[in-house]
């Protein structure tokens, strides 16, 4: 595992502060707030070299949570985003418990074996979120963090991301993107895709687009992208308006986290809590 982020804080008080830990397929990432100072003092994103299974996935995390110092801490709150691909965005009028499983398995397939279903129920929203979180990984994170507040990454950005505006958010992560549409004061799609080239991730962005009959909407950039990369050439090239995510408005940050690029961490620092 490498560290492509690593910003720490000089020193912390754990007891007085908030640690958002985003688990994906990739790896992780964190950012962690002095509450009393309403101030981001440290932010981190870690990747593998190479993707493992489930099981080497939570030994690897396992390790890493036991041997950072930053996370030996009792903090005041833990907030975990999972940040994978298995879920279903339910409507109230729909939804029974009982079909969790079966729904998860119609939509994602049967093949994986020991995971969790875990439930977000998004009052304001009047949905429920489904998704599967492999056993070995929540038994880590249970172990380490008992007390945390677990939610799914798409529940988080449903709740935290203003859809006044129309706008099309999309997250970059190595060989995934992460892409949310608002329209019409709504967020009309939301989904996660692989890719392998700068054209599948156009591909993907120009073909929502389409199906939801929006031209040349503003774009949004978050995550693991590089400014002047290919791939982000090829989504100016077709888009008028896109903008690499700021810092969020309403809190303070570190002057070692204003030195790097904003859209790293943008939406991590925006999640500010998983409630």
């Amino acid at each position: 595992m490498k560290a492509v982020l690593e910003i720490l804080p000089v020193d912390l008080d754990a007891q007085n502060c908030t640690l958002v830990l985003e688990i994906s397929n990739e790896g992780f990432s964190y950012t962690i707030k002095d509450d009393d100072e309403n101030i981001y003092v440290a932010a981190a994103v870690f990747h593998f070299d190479k993707s493992p299974g489930a099981d080497e996935y939570s030994i690897i995390l396992q390790n890493e949570l036991q041997q950072q110092a930053v996370f030996s801490g009792n903090f005041k709150k833990v907030c975990i985003m999972y940040s994978f691909t298995e879920s279903v965005l339910i409507p109230f009028s729909l939804y029974d418990s009982r079909e969790n499983t079966s729904v998860l398995n119609l939509i994602h397939g049967d093949f994986q074996s020991n995971v969790s279903v875990l439930t977000d129920m998004l009052e304001k929203s009047k949905i429920y979120n489904i998704y599967r979180v492999p056993v070995p990984v929540l038994n880590v994170i249970k172990s380490k963090f008992p007390e945390a507040v677990n939610r799914h990454q798409y529940s988080v950005l449903l709740k935290h991301v203003p859809a006044e505006e129309d706008k099309l958010l999309i997250i970059f992560y190595p060989k995934k993107v992460v892409v949310m549409l608002n329209k019409n004061g709504s967020a009309q799609f939301m989904n996660t895709f692989s890719f392998s080239t700068a054209h599948d991730v156009l591909y993907i962005l120009l073909n929502t687009c389409k199906q939801f009959e929006v031209e040349d909407i503003p774009v949004e950039i978050n995550g693991m992208a590089e400014i002047n990369s290919p791939l982000t050439k090829e989504i100016f090239k077709h888009f008028s308006s896109v903008n690499f995510a700021g810092l969020p408005a309403g809190r303070n940050y570190s002057e070692e986290i204003t030195r790097h690029p904003a859209h790293y961490c943008s939406y991590l620092f925006a999640v500010d809590s998983c409630e």
